[in-house]
């Protein structure tokens, strides 16, 4: 699963690297961002053009009666997206690329605190993932105001994640994110995209136990070992 990241890149950054119109005011750096937050991700509007807008972080589906969910859609497993009930009908209408910089996931030690590792580029380049999304409204006559969730689509680990963790983000490359965006894609031709992203170029490294803090020193690198 992916239940922790990071994006510290500007937002007019990532709108130039995916040539989308960005209307948001400069974010702060996140180091850290957790289920519950809102994550940047691109999307195409109504009109078919591409946007960066802030979506929470998990999905919400639209049939529940509370902003809430019986649910895990922290993540969506590509491999049974055009068959699960709660995720066809976002990956068929409702795909977006969320931006990152990082990723964490746990080492299972068989202890109840488990290390975490950090995932990056080398090349201190950010990277976008598939996502999900869908918009939730309040049943009539309940009060409260709708908005727009996600959820990242994961799938089996590269070389340098599995070491560390059974599953990771789906990364896609510069030339997947049109077709990914595509409303006229079909869920058999998305599929072939949702595959690991090349463990070269990558590194990981421990970056300690899991914490809420939202700080840089979240990623800085603990110990000597590392999976490059």
């Amino acid at each position: 699963m992916c239940g922790r990241f990071a994006r510290t890149t500007p937002p007019d950054r990532f709108a130039e690297l995916a040539q989308a119109r960005c209307e948001l005011e400069d974010l702060a750096p996140r180091y850290n961002i957790l289920p519950g937050q809102p994550v940047l991700a691109c999307r195409l509007d109504p009109a078919g053009a591409r946007e960066l807008a802030q979506l929470h972080w998990p999905y919400i589906p639209p049939f529940e009666q509370q902003p809430k969910t019986r649910y895990s859609t922290i993540n969506a497993k590509a491999e049974t997206l055009s068959t699960s009930r709660l995720w066809r009908f976002p990956f068929r209408h409702f795909r977006c690329l969320i931006a990152a910089d990082g990723f964490y996931e746990p080492r299972d030690t068989g202890e109840k605190r488990k290390p975490q590792y950090y995932f990056r580029r080398q090349d201190g380049q950010p990277f976008l993932m598939a996502g999900l999304w869908g918009h939730w409204e309040p049943p009539e006559g309940q009060e409260g105001q709708g908005f727009d969730s996600c959820a990242i689509v994961t799938t089996e680990p590269n070389r340098l994640v599995g070491k560390i963790h059974p599953r990771m983000p789906a990364i896609l490359p510069a030339e997947a994110w049109g077709q990914w965006l595509d409303t006229d894609a079909k869920p058999e031709q998305l599929q072939g995209l949702l595959q690991p992203a090349s463990g070269e170029g990558w590194e990981g490294y421990p970056v300690g136990y899991y914490t809420r803090e939202d700080s840089p020193k979240v990623m800085q690198p603990v110990g000597v070992s590392s999976t490059e």
